[in-house]
This record gives C-alpha cells, sequence and structure tokens, in this order.
C-alpha cells in the first residue's frame, strides 16, 4: 500500500541480494520495502558527504576501527 508521497518501482536483483534483503528486514524487525528505503537514504548520505578515495571509520563498541574505502 502506498500514499500520495510514494511512488512504486520494480527492480531486478540477484537471489543473494534478495536474501541479503530479507535477512536484514528479520533483523530490524521491518519489511523489505523498509530495509531498500533505508538503503536509498544511507547511500544518499554516503555520496553526499564522502568523495571517491575518501575513507570512512567505524568505531565499533571494542573501540577498535573498521576502515571502508570509496572508489570511483
Amino acid at each position: 500500500m502506498t500514499d500520495d508521497s510514494s511512488v512504486q518501482i520494480q527492480a531486478q536483483v540477484t537471489p543473494d541480494q534478495l536474501q541479503a534483503l530479507k535477512d536484514l528486514a528479520l533483523r530490524r524487525g521491518v519489511d523489505a520495502n523498509t530495509v531498500l528505503q533505508q538503503a536509498i537514504s544511507t547511500e544518499k548520505l554516503l555520496a553526499d558527504n564522502i568523495s571517491p578515495g575518501e575513507d570512512l571509520l567505524i568505531k565499533k563498541n571494542d573501540n577498535t576501527f573498521s576502515k571502508i574505502v570509496f572508489e570511483k
């Protein structure tokens, strides 16, 4: 069901991507549509704040870091 501010789209994904979508939805307690909306918002946030070649650091609970490098 959509409201007036939503647009329905169709996308093709691999079986692995579909399983990842289902797994994330289950883990978060939301539906697959919400996971897709969150993924788009996250990608937009990253694209607006990180340039190609820059790094993103993730601080974990044990005070270690993981680095994500964005390329073109």
